[in-house]
């Protein structure tokens, strides 16, 4: 299972993914939450559960994403998505994701007529993506810095 965030104003399909977000008052109280190393504990059935590490900096994450105003979908990696899932995900538009699945960029499959995605891919395109722009934002930092300019 995988947090995606996104920005907001991005609309979703609630048929692939559960979609979670905040008011403002919800958020003032998570933002005060430590985001480091700190086990997040679940409650239930009068239970106390310490959550793993791994699991517990995902909640973190999702706590995190959710108190600066991001929206959350939370999405099973073994799921299959629509191309406008995909692009809802992505951030871009259904045609620009069927583009980039014509070029051979983004792997997909059909269900009959329809292209479906599956959702690990998805979610490593946009890391790759996301990635990418960082690198040239570096480059472009490191340029200003010297005092070049385009």
């Amino acid at each position: 299972m995988s947090f995606v965030s996104h920005n907001r104003g991005m609309s979703t399909s609630a048929t692939l993914s559960d979609t979670y977000d905040l008011n403002e008052d919800e958020r003032a109280a998570v933002a005060v939450l430590d985001a480091d190393d700190a086990v997040v504990t679940v409650h239930t059935d009068g239970r106390e559960v310490p959550l793993p590490a791994n699991a517990s900096r995902a909640v973190r994450r999702l706590l995190h994403d959710l108190a600066t105003g991001r929206s959350v979908h939370v999405v099973s990696t073994g799921d299959e998505m629509t191309t406008q899932q995909a692009a809802d995900v992505l951030g871009m538009s259904r045609t620009y994701v069927v583009r980039l699945i014509d070029q051979g960029t983004l792997p997909a499959h059909l269900v009959g007529t329809h292209r479906r995605l599956n959702a690990v891919d998805v979610l490593t395109f946009k890391q790759e993506r996301q990635d990418a722009i960082d690198g040239l934002q570096e480059i472009t930092d490191a340029d200003e810095e010297l005092g070049l300019t385009y």
